[in-house]
């Protein structure tokens, strides 16, 4: 899973591409909530619109949700994009964002990126 993440002003812009994996976005996800001025991120967008497909599955959404729970409970509010227009990702999407409804991130899908910026610019 090649992906590449970007520094912005007030958050990161991950993009991936190729065929995603499950387990290769968990550990992805690991690393960037141990990147230094993680817990000064305004938001994080995940755009999968270059994905060629993938093997990820609702388990996986769900270990995603309770990681991420337990690192919003210590870091607070956080914005969290996502952009994706492959139906079978779609609903992938939408799991994850009914698991965490209860967290101090907000969470949204768009299918197209320029949606998602002009939501994490919005306060």
């Amino acid at each position: 899973m090649p992906h590449t993440i970007e520094q912005e002003e007030k958050g990161l812009y991950r993009q991936f591409t190729g065929i995603i994996s499950g387990d290769e976005i968990l550990e992805s996800n690991f690393d960037t909530h141990a990147l230094p001025g993680y817990q000064e991120l305004h938001y994080i967008i995940n755009d999968f619109n270059a994905a060629d497909g993938h093997s990820i599955e609702i388990a996986h959404t769900q270990a995603y949700a309770s990681s991420d729970k337990v690192i919003a409970n210590a870091k607070g509010q956080l914005k969290i994009a996502i952009v994706v227009s492959r139906p079978d990702m779609v609903e992938l999407a939408k799991n994850y964002i009914r698991l965490m409804e209860a967290s101090p991130f907000s969470c949204q899908l768009f299918q197209h990126l320029k949606d998602a910026r002009r939501w994490v610019e919005t306060d």
